[in-house]
């Protein structure tokens, strides 16, 4: 059986990494792009409008324009409700029923994204035809066909980020769980409500020289339970973040750690991170900028 805008939504272990991109505030927004499609088809796109206000927003007369596309919308939107555009057809959420049908591909490389209202103002706009999507995933990426979410849809600067793959809503034709919060509040704004808020203070200069023993700092705390609470891992990575490894976990959450240098390969592109898990699972990261560790002399 379908559902009309679903609202389960599956939470776990999260984390946001966020990319801003200028945008407009304004009483309807883009909430979510699934730029890349679906597990089942990447042609299976949709797109997700958000009404931001406590009253109904006829959509009558406006557009909403991606490249050469223009695609006409009509119907209402409910107050603080989404609406959902799915690409020719009603499968590309199996799920969840449609508001409109639209025709034509979002560009992979990224394109400009407008809204606008019955009148030709640009109510809300995002345009990555040149930098590319800053969020979301392909069939390459992790999790596979992340949509991209808007972190607060009352900011005036959008902030974007991936769907975590965790906390996500519907499935694609092929049974597949919707990378994405189609209909529901997005994982991007749920983590950026309950998520540790992780800072990195120690080591923090980009292109320090460290050796011997040096005390990690951070501050690490939970918007809705004890800073006591959290358990802590730190890891580094050697070659600049593309890989990791755990120094120590599951730290109570003290602030500092003494850490041996020594015990790692001298390398000038050390990484640190530090992780904070709450007790629902859900985590906030911070990353030291590039320094160098330089233990052996002449």
């Amino acid at each position: 059986m379908r559902m009309r805008s679903g609202r389960v939504v599956w939470m776990a272990l999260g984390l946001v990494v966020a990319i801003s991109v200028a945008s407009l505030a304004t009483e309807v927004v883009i909430s979510e792009i699934a730029w890349s499609g679906t597990a089942a088809s990447p042609s299976d796109e949709w797109i997700e409008l958000y009404n931001t206000t406590a009253t109904p927003v006829d959509l009558v007369g406006w557009r909403l324009v991606f490249g050469e596309i223009t695609v006409q919308l009509s119907g209402i939107v409910g107050p603080e409700d989404y609406y959902l555009l799915e690409r020719t057809d009603d499968e590309s959420i199996s799920d969840i029923e449609a508001d409109l049908f639209y025709t034509g591909a979002l560009a992979n490389s990224g394109v400009a994204v407008e809204l606008l209202d019955a009148e030709g103002n640009v109510v809300d706009r995002i345009d990555v035809s040149e930098a590319g999507w800053p969020a979301g995933t392909d069939g390459g990426g992790e999790p596979r066909y992340a949509s991209m979410e808007r972190v607060d849809p009352f900011a005036e600067t959008a902030a974007w980020a991936s769907n975590d793959g965790t906390i996500r809503n519907g499935s694609d034709i092929g049974g597949n769980p919707i990378n994405g919060t189609p209909g529901a509040e997005n994982s991007a704004t749920i983590l950026a409500r309950v998520a540790p808020k992780v800072e990195l203070i120690v080591p923090g200069e980009e292109g320090a020289i460290l050796a011997g023993v040096i005390v990690i700092e951070w501050s690490a705390v939970d918007p809705d339970g004890p800073a006591e609470g959290l358990a802590i891992a730190i890891e580094i990575s050697l070659d600049g973040g593309e890989t990791w490894q755990t120094v120590v976990g599951n730290l109570a959450n003290g602030g500092s750690y003494a850490w041996d240098t020594a015990l790692h390969a001298d390398s000038s592109e050390v990484k640190l991170r530090i992780l904070a898990v709450d007790s629902d699972g859900y985590r906030g990261v911070a990353e030291s900028p590039v320094f160098t560790i330089r233990n052996e002399t002449d």
